[in-house]
């Protein structure tokens, strides 16, 4: 059974046998799972098809129980990892991913993002996520959330959030000359974008896309989201010779320098993309002349299709999408941004960029406030 048993199947079956024995504890719970099963066990986590789940038991209303160090969990962490929580009489599941911890409880003194300490709790686990909540039936948004955001990136907002650990200095604090550069921002995209030379630009991306074409469509196929957008950007910006995402830039009439973002959008799913770090981008716009925009890649793998589109991020369509992820908002960062809502309309013939300047600034003042 274990080979065909996904994650769906998996909390069914515990939920049945819950039904057949409701007095059942934790130690008789994971014991008839794993017989029933066979899943394989890796100390204390069950490791299934493309998941894993760690049992625990809580007798009252809270759950506060050690749950498991946070190197263990790196070990499971691109995949869905979930922890089944036996109560007397019933089953509670959760989704334990590093994006849904609020931060690091035990032992954790010596936590750094180069030094992986501590384990947490329970009520380290947040119960929703940005206002879904965090149980089976919303399992697989929430496992499409987590998707876009790296180890890395989350062990960095654990570090910050972590209750007497100082976090490394992420945080950009613009002086007086920077938040009037910053600010002029929407009114500088507004005028390159409709320079002939971004014309260019754009069109020497599709090029590049119409030569790769079939290893794009291929690499679209990647289940991992992470390393499916590494390996389409990859492929684009290998061929200008670019060795990091924010190196993809190009000088401008007015000693101005357009800066791209490649976004990928699969069109035949739904997906909410994270946009941008708000401290990076804000510390981009803080220089003279600069233009910040997507570079959005829209694949139909299954009908062959690829589009492509440089919008800004004051473009209407995307501040309309642009949501800003609280739960990544800590003491020494403004957090993250995220596409929300159908942004296909991007890709469309007939769609006409156009940067809303005064939205735009509306968006930056709030972001620099934060």
């Amino acid at each position: 059974m274990a080979e065909n048993t996904n994650l769906t199947d998996a909390v069914t079956l515990l939920l049945e046998l819950k039904s057949e024995q409701p007095r059942a504890n934790k130690a008789q719970i994971e014991a008839a799972f794993s017989e029933r099963t066979g899943f394989r066990k890796e100390r204390s986590v069950y490791v299934g098809n493309g998941f894993a789940i760690r049992f625990s038991e809580a007798n009252t209303g809270s759950f506060s129980n050690v749950v498991l160090s946070l190197s263990a969990l790196q070990k499971y962490d691109a995949t869905p990892t979930v922890i089944c929580i036996v109560r007397p009489d019933h089953l509670d599941f959760r989704l334990a991913n590093a994006t849904f911890l609020k931060r690091i409880s035990h032992s954790s003194h010596n936590l750094r993002v180069d030094n992986i300490k501590g384990s947490f709790l329970g009520h380290d686990i947040v119960d929703e996520y940005e206002g879904v909540p965090n149980r089976p039936d919303r399992f697989n948004e929430l496992i499409a959330i987590h998707a876009k955001f790296t180890w890395e990136e989350n062990v960095e907002r654990l570090v910050e959030t972590t209750n007497t650990i100082v976090a490394r200095a992420t945080r950009f604090k613009p002086v007086s000359d920077n938040l009037s550069i910053i600010l002029d921002a929407p009114a500088r995209a507004a005028v390159a974008l409709n320079l002939p030379q971004v014309a260019e630009i754009e069109r020497q991306l599709s090029a590049i896309i119409q030569r790769r074409r079939n290893e794009l469509l291929a690499a679209a196929q990647l289940d991992n989201v992470n390393i499916r957008g590494n390996t389409i950007e990859q492929l684009i910006t290998g061929e200008l010779n670019a060795h990091r995402l924010d190196d993809l830039t190009y000088e401008l009439p007015r000693e101005s320098t357009l800066i791209v973002d490649i976004k990928t959008k699969l069109l035949d799913r739904a997906s909410a993309p994270k946009a941008y770090n708000i401290d990076k981008m804000l510390r981009t716009l803080s220089r003279p002349g600069s233009i910040f925009c997507f570079y959005f890649i829209g694949i139909d793998a299954s009908n062959g299709v690829i589009r492509s589109r440089i919008v800004s991020i004051f473009d209407s369509l995307v501040l309309s999408a642009t949501r800003i992820q609280t739960h990544w908002a800590g003491r020494e960062s403004r957090g993250v941004t995220q596409l929300t809502g159908n942004i296909a309309e991007i890709f469309s013939p007939n769609y006409r960029p156009s940067v809303d300047v005064q939205r735009g600034k509306a968006l930056l003042k709030q972001l620099i406030e934060r």
